[in-house]
């Protein structure tokens, strides 16, 4: 976990812990340690209908994916809502969950069978990946010394290696988008081409799981297809392109936007 407390406007899922007149109370996945009524998700926020009974919109136990809104570090306060995220993002997370939730399992299983720590394991992962089904599914296509090389122990990085194998599907989650980039120099066109070619070599190390494709529509505009084993190794990818961009591009007379097209 990167921090003990989410980000605004990230999307989280967390099981309803306690209902008021005014709301709905929530312990978030992943941030267990912040307690069962970290997160507080107001009346007003659970639905874009009136709401008349709450318990008709929510009840305690129930899982619910929400998008954090206001977080007080102080007084350890989290606002969040229902009704603000959309479907595709309700699916999207909870897909990633599932996926996440299935990656921990093996673990559990590869590293019980081989009497090692499954929480040593899933911090070393956590420390290299985004998250553990990202590294399994990289060490999926790669061999058992990969997870070694990171410090695994080497009887639970083969067990782990052969379980992902046998039980992983390789990645589903396709982003896509367009960017509009022009350079005025005269060597314009070569900049363009070592750029996207050093974009895509740099990429595939960082993320060995997942693939860029690059295509042309009509210059300036160009279609951008992100494949990734889950939407937050994606976006990653996908801010990594823009940032880079600008880093390159920045001495240059250039002008370039970006816009997501699978939202």
């Amino acid at each position: 976990m990167e921090s003990n407390f989410p980000r605004v406007g990230e999307l989280v899922i967390g099981t309803c812990s306690k209902l008021t007149p005014h709301g709905a109370y929530f312990e978030i996945f992943d941030y267990e340690n912040l307690g069962l009524e970290s997160g507080f998700v107001h009346i007003s926020e659970l639905s874009r209908t009136w709401v008349r009974n709450i318990r008709s919109h929510i009840r305690e136990g129930q899982r619910a994916v929400s998008k954090i809104l206001r977080v007080d570090t102080a007084r350890g306060e989290i606002d969040m809502s229902i009704r603000r995220v959309s479907e595709p993002q309700r699916r999207m997370k909870l897909n990633e969950f599932k996926q996440e939730n299935r990656a921990r399992g093996l673990v559990a299983v590869a590293c019980e069978n081989v009497n090692v720590s499954a929480d040593d394991v899933e911090k070393i992962l956590l420390g290299k990946f985004s998250s553990i089904y990202e590294g399994l599914i990289s060490v999926r296509e790669g061999t058992a010394e990969d997870f070694i090389e990171i410090g695994i122990p080497e009887a639970a990085a083969k067990e782990i290696h052969q379980l992902a194998v046998k039980e992983l599907r390789p990645p589903t989650v396709q982003l896509t988008g367009l960017g509009k980039i022009t350079c005025f120099n005269s060597n314009g066109v070569d900049l363009l081409k070592n750029f996207f070619k050093s974009f895509k070599k740099t990429s595939n190390k960082k993320y060995k799981s997942s693939k860029i494709i690059i295509q042309i529509v009509s210059p300036p505009d160009y279609r951008f297809v992100i494949e990734s084993v889950d939407w937050k190794t994606a976006e990653g990818i996908w801010k990594d392109l823009q940032n880079e961009t600008n880093q390159f591009f920045n001495t240059y007379d250039a002008e370039y936007s970006f816009e997501r097209q699978d939202r």
